[in-house]
């Protein structure tokens, strides 16, 4: 059932509510993206589209006479002029530090100053049925108590019901079916409704909120990663993701030894190479994680000497090097793939999702991956997870936007930079997600099979 509604895409970035809310029957109105890549992005997604809607630069060009100035502030009336009529306002706003204190407005007054008292002008003067905002999960974190009650008690200073208590949820947890995608991403939704429209919906989201902390929609350990990955040899640009010389060095030695040490079971907690001596090398005022850590290799270390005292002397890449002269932090190695490899028979690197973190290297097992970040960071997949591959890689910028719901056009086009594109998709909303708690919010519903026929990636 599609429900014809209007809506406002603020702080809109490449479209991801965009994308979740025209499945539900939504119409574009008005978008606002200041990232001028993304902006570029944007337009070209959705240019074709029956009702592409407007986009502007800056959200201050629809509440200050001029963006620049602090003090000028637009009238209601002016501020409704420059917005179209809309049904539902969604963002994903930036979440940034409020007043101590509050003037003659009351809560809403500690805003001024920041991008969310020009979202509440914009909410003030139209008055819409739904807002539908996302942010980070750290705004309902402890540190940040004051902010958010800032942020619902100014919604209901405007006459919208809401839930006190935040709405925290990531797409893994979620089925195919619901709209979930193989990706860690917990993020903090804030959902009302205007108090003259509001007809159970309210109870809805409690009701949905409370099935969140009771209830598993989904084991994400059926999540199989390889269904979001492309064969090698369809990617025109293969070798702008493969994996550096030195990475390729440093997971071979790793990949030798999970392979070949005798012990059944990898240790839980981060082996670290430098750590492998008779006694642990403690001092004085050492922090109880670091000398706990230490403690632990120097046991591992004994009970498996013999292999290791052989592993560290071998040379290893182009470079041949022994470990000891790798980076620090590519002696640090994290074995996270035992659900995977619960036991010795088999076990490699080669089928797993790998993580260069400056904390050192992490293995998981290729079902659900961590939340997308900068390209730094962006996951490497094991050559066995790609149908005739013999090589590491990293994501590419189109199966990075899978995991966040975004069709393949949306980088097909060559729009932006690689770069850009794991920025921006570090950036975005869930498109399932996104669509999910829509349907909660509205009441509506949306038939899936079509959507599942196009998230279907088994390496083609």
């Amino acid at each position: 059932m599609r429900h014809q509604f209007k809506f406002l895409d603020m702080f809109a970035g490449i479209g991801g509510f965009h994308h979740a809310l025209a499945e539900l029957g939504g119409v574009c109105v008005l978008a606002c993206e200041l990232d001028s890549e993304a902006r570029n992005v944007y337009q070209k997604t959705f240019e074709e589209a029956e009702n592409p809607g407007i986009i502007v630069e800056n959200i201050r060009d629809l509440t200050r006479a001029d963006p620049a100035n602090e003090m000028s502030l637009l009238s209601r009336e002016e501020v409704r002029r420059r917005v179209p009529d809309h049904d539902l306002l969604c963002a994903g706003f930036p979440c940034q530090p409020f007043s101590k204190s509050g003037g003659q407005q009351g809560v809403r007054d500690k805003t001024r100053g920041t991008l969310f008292h020009d979202l509440l002008q914009i909410i003030d003067a139209k008055q819409p049925t739904y807002i539908f905002l996302e942010n980070v999960r750290n705004l309902a974190g402890p540190r940040h108590v004051d902010t958010w009650h800032t942020i619902v008690s100014s919604l209901q200073e405007l006459g919208y019901q809401l839930s006190a208590e935040p709405l925290i949820f990531s797409p893994h947890l979620l089925s195919p079916e619901m709209g979930g995608a193989p990706q860690v991403r917990e993020r903090v939704f804030i959902l009302g409704v205007r108090n003259d429209k509001s007809n159970g919906q309210l109870k809805n989201i409690l009701d949905f909120h409370r099935d969140l902390n009771e209830k598993v929609f989904w084991n994400p350990d059926q999540w199989k990663i390889f269904h979001y990955l492309d064969a090698d040899h369809l990617i025109s640009d293969l070798p702008d993701y493969e994996i550096s010389e030195n990475e390729s060095m440093y997971l071979e030695a790793w990949d030798y030894f999970v392979a070949n040490l005798s012990q059944d079971l990898l240790p839980g907690f981060p082996i670290w190479a430098f750590a492998f001596r008779n006694s642990p090398a403690l001092e004085d005022g050492m922090p109880a994680w670091e000398s706990g850590f230490l403690i632990k290799n120097s046991h591992f270390y004994l009970e498996n000497r013999g292999f290791i005292d052989s592993w560290t002397k071998m040379k290893w890449g182009k470079s041949r090097l022994t470990v000891a002269e790798f980076p620090v932090s590519r002696q640090k190695f994290e074995w996270q793939a035992r659900k995977h490899h619960p036991g010795k028979t088999g076990r490699t690197l080669k089928d797993l999702v790998i993580q260069f973190r400056p904390s050192g290297i992490r293995v998981k097992p290729p079902t659900y991956l961590p939340a997308l970040v900068a390209i730094t960071q962006t996951s490497v997949v094991g050559p066995l997870l790609r149908k005739g591959s013999d090589r590491y890689r990293k994501l590419t910028p189109i199966e990075a936007a899978r995991l966040q719901g975004v069709p393949d056009a949306v980088y097909s086009r060559g729009t932006v930079t690689a770069r850009a594109a794991y920025k921006q998709l570090g950036n975005a909303v869930n498109v399932g997600l996104v669509r999910k708690v829509a349907e909660i919010l509205m009441g509506c519903s949306t038939a899936n099979e079509s959507r599942q026929s196009e998230m279907s990636f088994v390496a083609r």
